[in-house]
């Protein structure tokens, strides 16, 4: 009577390693398919890891990569919907909600791109803006999210702006594209930046200090 608590004691631990020791072997597997830039089968392996993982930082991390996945795979609703996901542990993974924001807006903007109803896309690039907002007012000093947020006010101001009927216009101009080709430069900002952000949260996995990545503003610990 008295070793089985400690049997069960044993047995719990035994079960628990194992488990931890799968999770770390999913968070590998993820990191090296995203290094591959294989975002299909990434995607898979961390849907299947946040299936394993219980409440807490963890998962937070693990739904913030995934949603990374999504983006990097042109999915930007979904992704959108994954970054705009708020966990139990919200309000001690600030930094984490911050980034999660400023991305969801960088989702919204690129679904918003590729949608051609207008007033759909106006609806897109007003939440992007109003995520940015959010942003901002937690971090004005964020030089990344002025940028963006000036980039899509300006596109908002050019969707919701009448065009000019005037009879002295070209006819070589596109009603497709605004003539500064802000839609362009837009696109091709907000890609590359959120390229290079995610790649470097994706890479991060537990390892010695002394591997951190340059900026610690843009590491996510798993």
């Amino acid at each position: 009577m008295i070793r089985l608590p400690a049997l069960l004691l044993i047995v719990t631990l035994v079960s628990s390693m194992q488990e931890m020791l799968q999770d770390y072997r999913l968070q590998l597997r993820a990191n090296s398919l995203y290094e591959k830039r294989d975002y299909g089968n990434a995607e898979s392996t961390l849907r299947q890891l946040l299936s394993t993982l219980p409440e807490g930082r963890k998962k937070t991390a693990t739904t913030f990569n995934l949603a990374c996945t999504l983006y990097m795979q042109g999915k930007f609703a979904e992704a959108s919907a994954m970054f705009a996901h708020k966990p139990k542990t919200a309000g001690k993974d600030h930094d984490i909600e911050l980034k999660s924001m400023f991305n969801e807006s960088n989702s919204l903007a690129r679904n918003a791109i590729g949608t051609n109803a207008k007033s759909s896309k106006t609806v897109l690039f007003r939440r992007s803006l109003d995520r940015l907002k959010s942003v901002l007012l937690n971090n004005p000093n964020d030089g990344d999210a002025k940028i963006n947020y000036e980039i899509v006010r300006r596109y908002l101001h050019e969707l919701e702006t009448p065009p000019h009927s005037s009879s002295s216009s070209t006819g070589n101009n596109s009603n497709t594209e605004p003539k500064s080709g802000i839609s362009q430069d837009m696109a091709q900002r907000l890609l590359e930046h959120t390229q290079q952000d995610e790649s470097s949260l994706m890479r991060q996995l537990p390892r010695n200090k002394s591997t951190a990545a340059k900026s610690g503003s843009n590491n996510l610990d798993w």
